[in-house]
Order: structure tokens, then sequence, then C-alpha cells
């Protein structure tokens, strides 16, 4: 009964996709766009009103949350086959996709904040849907977290009350505060520097989940608000190079710490994290389609990968050690070809999907001649990105299975039939939507050497990552500067210790606070607790502080 409920809202889904994909090709092809207002209450002069704005962007985006919606419920038919709550699961799910289409289509802050709201909200839920102490510790942090990018939508609605409208087509006047507001609630979902430590503890939920949600849908929504509010970039350079470092320094930091991490799902995770930070950047460069171009792109492939890795942990009773895995190609012949081909468009292979978007991008950053510390950090996380790929293939392909070797190992028909589509669109989509999207033809004049450099950081990425692979199996307890980095980067250079602590700070301020009221007010006064706080707070801020500059001479003595 459940499987055919699941079915049945997966066909429904599907058949809603082919019917906006009809309409999409309308509004390319005539330049259509939409300004659609309801009025749901006007009373003496009073008016209430919901508007939408419904361009090409808008539709494609809509159309990639039901195609990877409808291929997950096809999927969840196996993977929540042993899950006592069902329908529950499918509700939830179902609240998430019209939260994500509410925040697409609307045009004004207020509606953009309910849909934004419930994308939190329902994201909070599906990551402690597993009762256990770690999953409420991973949702109670992505909530404070998205809590404090709500802050800054609410506070930008306020202001832009002030201004006279909510809508944010209707703007010409610029204002620094409302858009550093933005700028926070944009950073906070999509899990920038500093609030990147979220992102990979949101893996504690169903794999499912993070396929539609922690990939390809909820952490592109803050890119998808800063497209909308483009204009308001553009009118401040010191803002877009602030926003530009952010996303490099983030598309580093991840490629770095994917590549000391074991755990499967974080090191997809800490991906999808690097390739937020390369929208952020390309869209500061005033790359806003190419931007939206690789955000749709990423969106299918990186979907497809999260559901191999379902299957494969489904398989291993979700022991997710990287370094247990291996053998695969002896028994997942379907999934194994998705998932390599998947990684495989995630570093730019050529002639992948990812190679259309990835390309582009940094040969245009070659031509625009931006800043050249931008351009080393971003060519070295390129690199970075290849390393932890190719180190994904190392394990699947060329290992040996080290967890039981007495499993049944097989392809399932459910998830490997949901998997088809995205497959396809991992190979092709990316040569189709360039002719969509562009159609003219962009001709970029650069010598042989800038031409092929990409390739030739690919290269030199494949090199070292297995160089890594092979240094960490080898000589792991002998080195006592990697076992400090590896630890260093555990704890994403100390920003997951940190928020923590702020929590637990919270909780125990909150606990002072009854303490006072019941009389320890008589001893301590508020100004020496207070001091006492915030020599806690610095004390530990110079210790990360004094961390982060030792990984840096690390790193300098080792190059």
């Amino acid at each position: 009964m459940y499987a055919y409920l699941y079915m049945n809202m997966s066909l429904f889904l599907f058949l809603m996709f082919m019917m906006l994909m009809l309409l999409m090709f309308k509004f390319i092809i005539f330049k259509l766009s939409y300004f659609l207002e309801f009025i749901l209450l006007d009373y003496m002069g009073m008016k209430s009103s919901v508007i939408i704005y419904l361009d090409y962007k808008s539709l494609l985006f809509i159309m990639l949350v039901l195609l990877i919606s409808s291929m997950i419920l096809m999927y969840s038919v196996e993977y929540m086959l042993m899950d006592l709550y069902k329908i529950r699961f499918l509700i939830i799910l179902s609240m998430f996709i019209l939260s994500m289409i509410l925040m697409i289509i609307g045009q004004n802050l207020l509606i953009i904040l309910l849909g934004w709201d419930g994308l939190g909200l329902i994201s909070y839920c599906l990551i402690i849907y597993y009762n256990s102490w770690s999953s409420f510790n991973s949702g109670m942090l992505t909530l404070l977290t998205n809590r404090l990018g709500d802050i800054g939508l609410l506070l930008s609605i306020s202001l832009m009350s002030l201004l006279g409208s909510w809508n944010y087509l209707l703007y010409s006047y610029y204002s620094m505060l409302l858009f550093m507001m933005l700028m926070m609630a944009i950073m906070t979902k999509s899990a920038q520097v500093p609030f990147s430590s979220w992102l990979p503890a949101a893996m504690a939920a169903p794999t499912p989940v993070s396929s539609l949600v922690h990939s390809s849908t909820l952490v592109t929504a803050g890119i998808y608000l800063l497209m909308r509010f483009y204009n308001f970039m553009m009118k401040n350079i010191m803002l877009k190079k602030v926003l530009m470092f952010i996303g490099v320094l983030t598309m580093f930091m991840a490629g770095m710490i994917a590549n000391m991490e074991n755990d499967f799902k974080k090191i997809i995770a800490l991906s999808t994290l690097s390739q937020l930070g390369l929208m952020l950047m390309s869209l500061c460069l005033s790359l806003k389609m190419l931007s939206y171009f690789h955000l749709v792109i990423h969106a299918l492939f990186k979907s497809l990968l999260f559901m191999c890795s379902g299957l494969i942990l489904h398989s291993m009773l979700d022991n997710q050690d990287l370094r247990m895995m291996g053998g695969l190609n002896l028994n997942y012949y379907l999934t194994l070809m998705y998932f390599n081909c998947a990684n495989l468009a995630l570093c730019g292979y050529p002639f992948l999907s990812g190679f259309f978007s990835k390309d582009m991008i940094l040969e245009l950053l070659l031509v625009k001649n931006s800043l050249l510390l931008i351009m080393v950090i971003l060519y070295i996380s390129i690199g970075l990105t290849v390393m932890y790929t190719f180190r994904l293939l190392f394990y699947m392909n060329m290992m040996y299975m080290k967890y039981n070797k007495f499993m049944e190992m097989k392809d399932n028909y459910y998830m490997n039939m949901s998997m088809i589509i995205l497959f396809l669109n991992s190979l092709f989509i990316g040569m189709f939507m360039s002719k969509l999207l562009f159609n003219m033809m962009m001709f970029m004049f650069l010598s042989l050497m800038m031409k092929i450099f990409v390739i030739i950081m690919m290269m030199i990425g494949m090199m070292l990552g297995m160089m890594i692979n092979y240094i960490i199996n080898k000589y792991y307890l002998k080195i006592n500067l990697l076992i400090f980095i590896l630890l260093f980067m555990k704890y994403m250079y100390g920003l997951s210790k940190f928020l923590v602590f702020m929590k637990k700070l919270i909780f125990y301020m909150k606990n002072m606070n009854s303490w006072l009221e019941k009389g320890w007010v008589n001893f301590y006064s508020i100004e020496l607790l207070l001091l006492i706080y915030k020599n806690i707070f610095f004390f530990y801020l110079y210790i990360n502080i004094i961390n982060l500059l030792i990984l840096l001479l690390g790193l300098f003595f080792l190059i």
C-alpha cells in the first residue's frame, strides 16, 4: 500500500515537471515574465495581496525541485521499506516541496519569508527523523544557525517597510544595511564561512533527505535569493569583494577537509559546500547566468551522487566509514557506473555536464583579470576537488571490502530506476542547457597554456589525491604534523566546536540567571558575571586564532 502511494506521488510530480517544461520553453523562446497579484483582502482602503513572479529562472528551478523529488520518492520505496512512519515521511517531504516552491515564486520578502521559515523548520524535522541524540544535536546546530539567517531576513523586511515596499523588483534605491541583513541570511542558508559546520552535521538525516534537501534545493536557496537581489549587490563593490573572498575561502576550506574526512556522506556534503562557494564567487564576478547554470547542473549530479551513496550504505548496514568500503565493481555494476559518472561530472571532467559550467567560469575568471590571490586559491581549490573525487573513486573501484565479506550486495530495482533520469542528465544536460540559456556563442581567446590550465590542475589534483591516500594509509601514525592537520580539519577549523561552545554557553547563562533570581545576586554582581562570560568568549576565540596561525605556518613550511 505504501509503495503504491509513493509511486503515485512520484508519478504526479513527474507529470507536473513535464508540464512546466513545456511552459518554460515558451518563456525562454518568447522572453516572457509574468507578474501576478492576488488580492486576499480589500477592506476600506486596506489591501492584502500575494504577489507571484514567474520567469524562466523560477520555472526551471521549480522543474528541478519536482524532478529530483519525483526520483527521491521512487527511491524511498525501497530505502524506507523497514521504516515505521512512512506516511509521516511522505507528508514532511510534501511540505518541504511546497515551501520550496513558495520561496521560489515569491515576489516580496514576506512571501519569501514564509517559504524560508518553512524550509528551516521542515529541514530540522527531517534531520531529527531518526530519534537519537546525535540526530538531535545535529538538528539543533542546524536550527540555531539558520535562526541567525531568519533574523537577518526579518530585519530586512522591517527595513523595507520603512522604505515603502516589500517588492524587491521595485527598488532603485540602494541601502547597505539592507544588503548586509540579506547577506547574513544568504550565508547561513548556503553554509558559507563561518556558518559552514551545520551542513556536514545535517548528514544525520536519511539519505533521501540528504539527496533532496542538503544537496540540491535547500542549500541553493540562498544563492537563488542573492540572484534575485543581484542589482543590489552590483551597486557596492566592496561587499562584492567580501562575498567573493568568502566564497573562495569556503571552497578552499571544504576541499581541504574533504581530503581528510573518512565519513562517506560528509565527504559528499563537503563537496556540496565547495560548489556553493564556487557559485557565490562566480555570482560576485558578475557571472549571473553562469552561476545559475552551474546551480541547476550541480543539483542534478549531486542528488545522483547522494542516491548512489545511499544504496551503498544501505547494503553495508549503514556503516559510513570510507576505509571499510571497496570491491563494488564486483557487485554494483549500474550503481558504480552512476557513481563514477556523477563524481567525474563533479570535478569537471571534459564533456560531462559539470565541464560546461565549470570550464566556462574558470576561463572567464582568467579573462576578467581578477585578483591574483583569488585566482590562486580558486585553482588550488579545483585541484583539491579533483583530489577528493579520485580518492572516492580509488576506494570504490580499487580497494577490497574490509567490513563484512559475507554480505549480499547487489543492485536494487527501484533505486536504480530512480537514478536513470538523473544519470542521463549528468551526461547530456550541460550541453543542452548551454545551447538553451546562452543563445550566442561565447569565444574566449586564451593562450594554449591558459586554455589547458584547468586540465593541468585536474591532473595534478588526481596525482596528489593518490599520493595522499598512500601517505595516510602508510604513515598515518608517524607524522605528527599530519595528525595535527587531520584533527584540525575534522572540526572545520574550530568552527563546529565554537558553535557547540556557544550553544552550551547560552544554556549556562540561562541556568545562571535562575540562580541569580534565587538569591545569588547578593554575592555576585551582574557586571562581574558579564566580565567572566566575555573573558571565556575571547579566550576561546584566541585559541581558535592561534590554531589557525599554527596551521598556516605548518602549511607554509610544508610547501
